[in-house]
């Protein structure tokens, strides 16, 4: 995690020098060296395998003429025990064509030797900037798991195998079901994240939060001239997502003559910008999402039935929050702590009788809602640690019934009354003194009194 977070920040690579020229390897070592990054070398294939499988470099610098196997057995070695390392090829004068084919069976590249450090350093920042593409790729892979896994209800846990399965097929059309706040943006991201289009662009359009003229020009673009206004050509979200995800939220919203043009893109798999002559071929999946109940839209005659089962390749229902109350306290305490960040505020935990009320309202506005009542509760807090009456009067309105423990101010301890000087008292004092070898702060905390009350009961009993 540490070298991780090291490598995201600094740009640090692990480089693996293959090389059975020593002189020209060492040379090479010391220039990537003082380029920053981390360096080993070896001087035969073999060795080199054996070096990357427990090192674990980012960037090879591979020499095709090597004693015991060649540059392109390594190669193919290479990609088998580690396919996210890049590989460049190093080749003498006398081999240029083998470096060639070397690039086409998936090096990134070929440097002739002696290298030229401006061309090395050139190729050096592209597989770093590879790498560290790929790091911050997985790093959002492992946090999205991380930020889903903590939630404890049945169902969700069933949405995320679902997710996690629907995900891999990344051609497979997807509807994401749900009440407003559910988080049904949220999942449509996770269902990016986690497939194979990851590296690919993630678009997204609110169907209704444009107007139809604009819609379509939004979703299929235009060529210069296609309407008053357009004065140069641009890409729709369709193009602008090939590759990629497009998700199309509130989905229910499209009006009908878009439905039908969105149909005719999902049947074909093509789109041709508004004004356009030619057609282009799409590699895009579609994610798409409402808060309606489509059968019952395509039942009223609002909603094109075909549309809905070209849709409904798989489906996601999200529950709502009321269902899942275990994962309020779990949701309750991270937004709250990521608020608290975002503010600069101090990170003061929830109580329990927060979290009972919290627990106890029914959230009509589901995750979204519980999401801006922590944002106010931060706000409310001020630094301070938070309290029910900083909850806004609806959330404690239905946590009214709620038992909330009250935990009454300890009691201040009574000193003792002062003994009169008698031989029983002092016996007392003089045994309680032995106790603690006559450490009288000790004893004066055993006894409950001050150090100057005990003192003076010691002069009045006759043992100062």
């Amino acid at each position: 995690m540490q070298r991780l977070a090291l490598h995201l920040l600094w740009g640090i690579m692990r480089v693996l020098i293959i090389d059975d020229e020593p002189e020209l390897a060492s040379v090479t070592a010391r220039l990537v060296c003082a380029w920053g990054h981390e360096v080993a070398t070896e001087n035969s294939g073999r060795a080199g395998l054996e070096r990357q499988k427990t090192w674990n470099a980012d960037l090879v610098l591979l020499d095709i003429g090597l004693p015991d196997l060649s540059g392109l057995e390594v190669l193919a070695e290479l990609h088998r025990i580690s396919p996210d390392t890049t590989v460049i090829m190093l080749t003498g004068q006398h081999d240029p064509r083998l470096a060639v084919q070397a690039v086409r069976l998936g090096a990134q590249d070929y440097l002739t030797k002696p290298a030229v450090p401006e061309e090395l350093h050139l190729l050096l920042d592209k597989a770093d900037e590879a790498a560290r593409t790929r790091r911050e790729l997985q790093s959002l892979r492992e946090s999205s798991h991380k930020n889903y896994l903590y939630l404890q209800n049945p169902q969700m846990r069933e949405v995320y195998a679902a997710i996690s399965k629907v995900a891999s097929a990344e051609r497979a059309t997807v509807l994401i079901q749900g009440e407003t706040g559910t988080g049904k943006e949220h999942a449509a991201k996770l269902v990016h994240t986690l497939s194979p289009r990851v590296e690919k662009p993630f678009a997204e359009l609110h169907c209704a939060a444009l107007p139809e003229n604009l819609l379509e020009s939004e979703l299929f673009g235009y060529e210069a001239g296609a309407f008053t206004d357009a004065k140069k050509a641009k890409p729709g979200l369709l193009e602008q997502a090939q590759g990629g995800t497009l998700f199309l939220d509130e989905i229910g919203e499209l009006p009908m003559s878009m439905q039908t043009k969105l149909l005719k893109v999902l049947e074909d798999r093509q789109v041709r910008r508004l004004g356009g002559l030619k057609t282009m071929d799409l590699d895009v999946r579609l994610v798409a999402a409402t808060n309606r109940d489509l059968e019952v839209e395509a039942a009223a005659g609002r909603f094109r039935p075909d549309l809905l089962y070209r849709l409904k390749v798989f489906t996601v229902a999200l529950p709502p929050l009321r269902e899942r109350p275990e994962d309020i306290e779990s949701l309750a305490r991270y937004f709250y702590a990521q608020f608290c960040r975002d503010n600069g505020r101090r990170a003061d935990s929830l109580s329990d009788d927060i979290i009972r009320v919290l627990q106890a309202y029914p959230w009509p506005g589901n995750i979204r809602e519980l999401k801006n009542s922590m944002e106010r509760l931060v706000i409310q807090a001020n630094n301070a640690p938070p309290t029910l009456a900083m909850l806004s009067s609806e959330i404690l309105g239905a946590g009214s019934s709620v038992p909330v423990r009250v935990t009454a101010p300890a009691a201040a301890k009574p000193s003792p009354p002062d003994p009169a000087p008698d031989g029983e008292a002092r016996i007392g004092l003089q045994a309680l003194l032995d106790k603690h070898r006559w450490n009288k702060t000790k004893a004066a905390e055993e006894l409950g009194v001050s150090r100057p009350t005990f003192l003076k009961r010691l002069k009045e009993a006759g043992l100062q």
